[in-house]
């Protein structure tokens, strides 16, 4: 194979490296359960006169006892029974991600989906995704129900998991279906429980192209009649993974978008990230900043279980 790195050309008629004119993605984790039944939204901001959404609870919809009068006490008065009633506050934040830019790395780009200030835009447009399965996997610590905290992720586990959640609420059962977010390698650990398994009768499903496709590659399947997920953002102690297996209704967000932006030279409405271009005519420099507003807590602890399992 013949070479031109030390022949006396590099520099005047040879280059000693051609970079490519596509760029090649890193891997990136940006899946969440946003557009799943699992994760409520609770209301906008906007116009609310206050950053923060009370979600209110009450326990109606016939689960009280009725008082049975037989005989002598027929005729006796009913007494009130007391209402059962609670609340959540969702307190919604600002979150910002900022890029700069000069206009000569914008001008020596190699063409369409090279790097410039639109195509930055759409990524900071794109990373809200992540910011919501970032503030997913950290409400998981905040489930009173625990399972796993001194053994590795098994088949065990995962039933424990299912069980406690049928058993939630002295016994009512938080209904179903029923998602699982785990740290890869406490998924791995699953898998591989799976793989001993003898018992044949339940069988593990894995996700199909088609399922990839519709809810993303960090879609594992289902197991047990519960779907399962992997999250990067799981957080790892460096003694637990807190991953969790909770239902719908478990946890809710709100958010929050402006209106318009008085002085902003440029802004596009990117989903539910704003995106503003600000100009430093000075440094020849592009700032591209992006906003989102987001809030999330659990709203009902009954209705969750973390799985503490071990590194």
């Amino acid at each position: 194979m013949s070479t031109i790195t030390n022949n006396g050309l590099v520099g005047d008629l040879r280059l000693a490296q051609m970079i490519s004119q596509e760029i090649r993605l890193l891997l990136k984790d940006s899946v969440n359960l946003r557009n799943t039944p699992f994760m409520d939204f609770v209301g906008s901001i906007n116009g609310l006169g206050s950053d923060t959404v009370r979600v209110r609870k009450a326990f109606l919809d016939g689960e009280s006892d009725f008082s049975q009068f037989t005989g002598a006490t027929e005729g006796d008065a009913v007494s009130d029974k007391a209402l059962v009633d609670g609340h959540v506050d969702v307190v919604v934040k600002r979150n910002a991600l900022a890029y700069s830019i000069t206009d000569m790395a914008s001008m020596t780009g190699m063409g369409a989906g090279d790097i410039d200030p639109f195509r930055i835009a759409e990524h900071i447009a794109k990373s809200y995704d992540a910011l919501f399965a970032k503030l997913t996997a950290a409400l998981f610590t905040g489930f009173t129900a625990q399972k796993g905290a001194t053994s590795a992720m098994t088949v065990d586990v995962f039933v424990d998991c299912i069980q406690t959640l049928e058993a939630a609420g002295s016994n009512k059962g938080a209904p179903g279906p029923y998602v699982c977010v785990l740290h890869p390698a406490q998924f791995a650990e699953l898998q591989d429980s799976i793989r001993n398994e003898t018992n044949g009768i339940v069988q593990f499903i894995p996700a199909s192209y088609d399922a990839i496709s519709a809810k993303g590659s960090h879609y594992k399947g289902s197991y047990l009649g519960v779907e399962i997920y992997t999250s990067s953002y799981v957080l790892d102690n460096s003694s637990n993974y807190q991953g969790a297996m909770f239902a719908a209704g478990a946890i809710g967000y709100a958010s929050g978008m402006p209106a318009a932006l008085p002085g902003a030279a440029q802004t596009m409405e990117m989903g539910e990230v704003m995106v503003e271009m600000d100009r430093d005519a000075t440094k020849a420099l592009t700032r591209i900043v992006g906003h989102c507003y987001l809030g999330m807590a659990i709203i009902d602890d009954d209705r969750g279980v973390e799985i503490a399992t071990l590194v």
